[in-house]
This record gives C-alpha cells, sequence and structure tokens, in this order.
C-alpha cells in the first residue's frame, strides 16, 4: 500500500518510528502495485501540511514526465485500475493529496471493497484534513477485512491526535492488539507507543478510559 505515511505526534507524545514503511509511512517503488508503503499514517503535522513527501516527491523532471506519460494512457483507457493507482501513488508520494484523492476515489469506483486501497485513500484525506472521512473509510476497510492492521492503526491516530475520540481509539487499538497471529509486519515497538500515546491521551483527560463505543 501506499500510504506510507503520516513521525507521531503533535500534541506532546512522539512516535519517532511510527512510520516504519516509510507513510503513508519504508516506501516500495510501485510501477505494478495495488498499492505503495503500507498505509500507516505516520505524522500528524498539521490539518493540510504538505510534509509527507516519498523517494518520488524528489524525483523532479523524470516523475513530472511518468504522471504525464500515465495520464495519457489513462485518456486511452479511464478505466484500468493499475494506472489510476499507479497515478494516485504518484501525487501520494509527491505530497500533492488533492490530486492523488482524484485518482484514489477513481479507482474505489472501480475496486470498492479493497482494503489497502480505502486505507490510501483515507491517508489522502487525512493529508488534507478531512477527518470524518478519513475515518470512514478506514472502518470501511475494516469491514472488507477485519484483520487489516493498517486501517485499525492510522484510525488510532487520527482518534488521538485529530477528532481527539478516545473512546474509537480505544476499540481500535484493542482490535489491533487482538489480531492472532500478529501481523508480521507490523512492529511491536509501533504497537506499544499506539497504548502509550492511548494511555497519555487518556491520562491528559483525567485518567478514565473511555468505553469503547460510548
Amino acid at each position: 500500500m501506499k500510504r506510507d505515511q503520516l513521525a507521531f505526534l503533535a500534541a506532546g507524545f512522539a512516535f519517532g518510528i511510527l512510520f516504519g514503511f516509510g507513510l503513508f509511512h519504508a516506501i516500495r517503488n510501485v510501477p505494478d502495485a495495488k498499492t505503495a508503503g503500507d498505509g500507516v499514517i505516520s505524522a500528524p503535522r498539521g490539518p493540510a501540511a504538505p510534509t509527507q513527501t516519498g523517494p518520488n516527491a524528489a524525483g523532479g523532471a523524470p516523475m513530472v514526465a511518468e504522471i504525464n506519460r500515465l495520464e495519457r494512457e489513462l485518456e486511452e483507457r479511464p478505466n484500468d485500475l493499475a494506472l489510476l493507482l499507479r497515478l494516485a501513488h504518484l501525487y501520494h508520494d509527491a505530497a500533492m493529496f488533492p490530486q492523488a484523492i482524484e485518482f484514489y476515489e477513481r479507482a474505489i469506483q472501480i475496486d470498492p471493497d479493497d482494503p489497502d486501497l480505502l486505507t490510501d485513500l483515507g491517508s489522502s484525506y487525512r493529508n488534507v484534513g478531512q477527518f470524518d472521512r478519513a475515518l470512514d473509510l478506514f472502518a470501511r476497510a475494516q469491514i472488507a477485512d477485519p484483520r487489516h492492521w493498517q486501517s485499525l492503526h492510522n484510525t488510532v491516530i487520527v482518534a488521538v491526535t485529530d477528532v481527539g475520540r478516545l473512546d474509537l481509539a480505544v476499540e481500535a487499538l484493542n482490535a489491533l492488539e487482538r489480531i492472532e497471529p500478529p501481523p508480521p509486519d507490523l512492529n511491536p515497538d509501533r504497537l506499544a507507543q499506539l497504548r502509550q500515546a492511548l494511555e497519555q491521551a487518556i491520562a491528559r483527560q483525567g485518567g478514565r478510559a473511555p468505553a469503547a463505543g460510548s
């Protein structure tokens, strides 16, 4: 997946290695990949701060040429899912999130239940400050695949850092910790940091964990 992408945290607790994949958020070059990255939001720096650049963001002219080539191909094959995703990933890496959203949305019309794609789109919306839309897409990803750890991970981050929904964060983190066997690509340190950050947020609100779903 290619979200690579959001370094915890904006208001105090630090998530230095949250971004184990490079969010987004370790970014893969994915000429044919369905998604690029791990879909993990790494660092909330503000509602629309275009700072989550990937390796292609410094590509300059080569990346522009690649985008132009892909868009010409897309004119001939407007419903080519691989082309739509490649363009979306390139724009995401370049921190051009509105453009990434455009192509992810078109891809969603073709493949509405892909949890990786839903999470990529959600992380893009998060980067333009549309937090509720991001959470909705992460929830759809979890319905499509209850073991989809990236969408749960991102839900915790957005719920804690962006919207203050600690009840939702508790629910998502509990579900993430219950996945068996643990996802091999989920760093245990990252999971521990999520728990620590959530506990610190709860402590700031009086020390009582909100009931999930409350």
